[in-house]
């Protein structure tokens, strides 16, 4: 073995005119660097080991503001405890840009609403969320609708999904101004647009805004009436400037999902999240 070692490296490792056998010049430096070699193959396996293991590893989440404080903080937490040496790094963005993330690889996973289309797109459920319409206390349209206004603890429970809630007439709302968000990859404007039209009138929208929690303030500063998510109120004080109502048109659910590209390396950490994802009890889903 070492007489083959020699061959291919031309020169002595072991000077065999002593007794004992003692390292040439050339053999110190041989040695020395197979050594470091051996060290980096140890490394190396070692490293995949741990990724098989999920002892190491790194996830990357996009979602929008909303979804990365309300969901994202929470379940990022519960899977570092069960696996604490995978590395978590969360990006927040809008609708247009987080889809580009996935399709580009910057992103592992996708959390939110917006539906993308594609063979090697996979959509993995995560819960519904309902859209409740919220208006300023201010405008006169609320006194002829106080039959139709909703608690926050109805809202925060979930009971105003029940019968016994009836719908606004959306309608009554067409001569009111709207706030939305931005139309440029924004699935909630195409929503909040569509449900409009279906209770017979164009939202006049006011203004523009990229993110739901910035349009819930700006219905409570009087500015115009906004779709927003059920759960916001779960991170909202109550705000007598602000009133609610449920709509009555299936547009108002839609799906949460968590969204990767199928058509990659589904690496162990990767595997492991999605496997954590269809796990999470009912508690973090809401």
């Amino acid at each position: 073995m070492v007489r083959r070692a020699e061959d291919r490296i031309g020169c002595q490792i072991f000077d065999r005119s002593t007794i004992p056998f003692t390292l040439t010049e050339e053999g110190k430096f041989y040695i020395s660097n197979v050594e470091k070699l051996r060290k980096v193959e140890n490394d190396l396996y070692a490293y995949f080991d741990d990724r098989r293991q999920l002892k190491t590893g790194r996830l990357t989440l996009a979602s929008s503001t909303f979804y990365c404080s309300y969901y994202l903080t929470r379940i990022a937490n519960a899977f570092k405890k069960k696996y604490p040496g995978i590395h978590f790094d969360i990006m927040e963005g809008d609708g247009a840009y987080l889809k580009q993330w996935l399709l580009d690889g910057r992103i592992d996973f996708l959390f939110g609403a917006i539906p993308l289309e594609g063979r090697d797109m996979r959509h993995r459920f995560f819960a519904f969320e309902d859209l409740v319409l919220a208006v300023p206390a201010s405008f006169d349209v609320n006194r002829k609708l106080t039959h139709y206004q909703l608690s926050y603890d109805c809202i925060r429970t979930g009971a105003f999904l029940q019968d016994e809630y009836p719908a606004v007439p959306l309608w009554e709302l067409s001569d009111s101004p709207f706030v939305t968000l931005t139309r440029e990859g924004s699935e909630l404007y195409r929503r909040s647009y569509s449900i409009c039209r279906n209770a017979g009138f164009t939202p006049k929208v006011e203004l523009y805004l990229s993110q739901i929690m910035t349009a819930y303030y700006v219905v409570a500063a009087g500015v115009g009436a906004a779709f927003v998510r059920s759960s916001l109120l779960n991170m909202v004080p109550e705000n007598k400037d602000v009133i609610f109502y449920k709509v009555g048109d299936p547009l108002t659910r839609r799906p949460i999902n968590l969204v990767y590209n199928g058509n990659r390396y589904i690496n162990h950490a990767m595997q492991a999240f999605l496997n954590f994802i269809d796990a999470l009890p009912a508690p973090y889903r809401v």
